[in-house]
């Protein structure tokens, strides 16, 4: 996990929402991802960054993603896929 209490997010799309640094200020703590890397592949929920959305943002409780967070089962798979290397 990053030492820092913050994590920078900047968007490669000057178009984007966030085209500039933006600052998390609490990241979901799931036991299936071992450790936060640059690129994984997150979300934004009330002030939280996702990174397993299986979980809930205190990374204890199951949930859909599609009902609970309002992502795509597309967007879900991919971060599946992409953040949970077990």
């Amino acid at each position: 996990m990053a030492a820092n209490k913050y994590i920078d997010v900047v968007s490669p799309n000057p178009n984007a929402v966030l085209p500039k640094d933006y600052k998390f200020n609490k990241i979901q703590h799931s036991p299936k991802v071992l450790q936060i890397e640059n690129g994984m592949l997150a979300f934004d929920f009330e002030g939280t960054f996702i990174i397993d959305p299986t979980l809930d943002e205190t990374g204890r409780f199951p949930v859909s993603a599609t009902t609970y967070y309002k992502i795509s089962t597309k967007d879900r798979n991919r971060m599946i896929k992409h953040n949970i290397k077990i």
